[in-house]
């Protein structure tokens, strides 16, 4: 869901107010009146730090387990595709050219027209007319013996599977993680790095060093979560690179 640049900018914005905000509290409240309190809020500090710890790398080891399911689907897609056009050469004329020629234009619309829409969050359901098409062309086939017979059964299954696969990419792109739990995340960060300024330390460049290293690694890890929990999108998404690849080789092995 982000860019590098955003994510950079996000990054660098917490450590900069996580910096001031020591620096207002060093102002206001000096480090020789917190001292006698960090008995009591280093332990408390240790509970919250530990809880938040655990959601995080809870959160961060769900989203990447979904974002490599999505890509794993559009695998399987792809697998599906190719299926798909090598059982069709075993199709009667013109019905075999047709679905060929089909197979092609589903890629070429999958990557030129639904990738690009995914990835700025709109919708685009060019590949459903052609898988349409394609079911069109399969269900007007008549098997004249027992091999197109064959080659029909086997293509419907394939057509089935590249349909499923289809739609579990559509439920991953709309997939989003619920409010409440960018509330959770959010929140939780914004607590753990405050109760970190209130500590006090007679070295206050060692403070600003600890303090800083705590908000750089909660910011990354939320903007890794924000950019990994949109599949599709962002700085890092999935790739339709094994559709290209498919439509290379449907295209060399589809006789011009």
């Amino acid at each position: 869901m982000l860019s590098y640049g955003q994510s950079t900018f996000a990054i660098v914005f917490a450590l900069l107010g996580a910096m001031i905000l020591v620096a207002i509290i060093n102002r206001l409240w000096p480090v020789s009146s917190r001292k006698s309190l960090n008995d009591v809020n280093a332990w408390q500090m240790g509970v919250l730090g530990t809880t938040y710890g655990v959601i995080l790398g809870f959160m961060l080891f769900t989203v990447w387990t979904d974002f490599r399911t999505a890509e794993i689907d559009v695998a399987q897609e792809t697998a599906a595709l190719l299926n798909v056009h090598r059982v069709a050469a075993g199709l009667p004329s013109p019905q075999r050219e047709q679905m060929n020629a089909l197979a092609i234009k589903y890629a070429d619309a999958v990557i030129n027209q639904e990738w690009p829409a995914m990835q700025t969050q709109r919708v685009s359901h060019a590949g459903d007319a052609v898988l349409e098409q394609m079911w069109q062309v399969l269900i007007g086939a008549q098997a004249q013996n027992i091999r197109e017979t064959t080659t029909l059964d086997h293509l419907t299954t394939a057509m089935t599977g590249l349909g499923e696969r289809r739609r579990l990419r559509d439920e991953e792109h709309e997939s989003r993680l619920p409010g409440v739990l960018w509330v959770l995340l959010i929140v939780g960060g914004m607590a753990t790095v405050v109760s970190s300024c209130l500590l006090g330390n007679d070295k206050k460049w060692l403070h600003y060093g600890q303090v800083l290293a705590l908000t750089f690694v909660v910011s990354l890890t939320l903007a890794t979560i924000a950019d990994l929990a949109r599949p599709f999108e962002g700085a890092v998404s999935v790739s339709p690179a094994s559709l290209q690849r498919a439509m290379v080789i449907m295209q060399t092995d589809t006789p011009h």
